[in-house]
């Protein structure tokens, strides 16, 4: 079932700046994290060496040592908040909006390959190690016959879920023939759980609003 969502009632679900629950996971699930970090650190120690070699009272020390204190941040607040508040608003700018409410179709576990790496052995000799990750994937309907699938990182929490679970989510599209449509993270009523790689709502506020516009139904 689709309920279409006014323009006010999207903005009060829908964040602008990040929300807490959309840091933890960027920060946590972003596979790139740990490099980011790593550069950050090293990009803060070399400033810092650097910024000794000119005097004290030099602008050009005093802010290569501003810039590597500053660093460090980079990974764990300016890169979130810029890439987070970029997704927020593509989202909120996606004209149509509705309230999805369906069921589990089908739900599947496989094995990927997200990431080829290549690495030398003890002989010297040029290896490829392949990075493999558990992926979920989750399909999701009405009784009209509306079908949306959405891909995530597999894990334990996510055992649980069989078909016939109800559903809620947000559908977003550029028209209301649900053109290019976009899935927001998907809410299992029965489990109390959210599936999906990114977060895209104010996830409480949404429930609330789901809970009022199907008891209006």
């Amino acid at each position: 079932m689709l309920i279409e969502l006014t323009e006010e009632e999207v903005e009060a679900v829908t964040p602008v700046a990040p929300t807490w629950s959309q840091y933890i996971q960027y920060v946590g699930g972003s596979q790139s994290f740990g490099r980011r970090l790593a550069t950050g650190l090293v990009v803060c120690v070399s400033l810092l060496l650097v910024s000794r070699l000119f005097n004290e009272v030099s602008f050009l020390g005093f802010l290569l040592f501003l810039v590597g204190i500053v660093a460090p941040l980079y990974p764990v607040l300016w890169a979130p908040l810029f890439t987070l508040s970029r997704q927020n608003l593509a989202f909120r700018e996606v004209p149509y909006s509705w309230l999805f409410f369906g069921q589990v179709k089908d739900v599947f576990s496989e094995t990927v390959v997200v990431e080829e790496l290549e690495k030398f052995n003890e002989d010297g000799d040029l290896y490829v190690e392949e990075v493999r990750e558990d992926r979920l994937t989750l399909e999701v309907g009405d009784e009209t016959g509306l079908r949306f699938t959405i891909e995530t990182t597999d894990e334990p929490r996510y055992q649980a879920l069989v078909p016939r679970q109800s559903v809620l989510a947000m559908v977003k599209s550029y028209s209301r023939k649900l053109r290019q449509p976009v899935l927001s993270e998907v809410y299992v009523v029965k489990l109390g759980e959210w599936v999906g790689d990114v977060s895209y709502l104010k996830r409480d506020d949404y429930l609330a609003l789901a809970d009022d516009l199907l008891e209006m139904r």
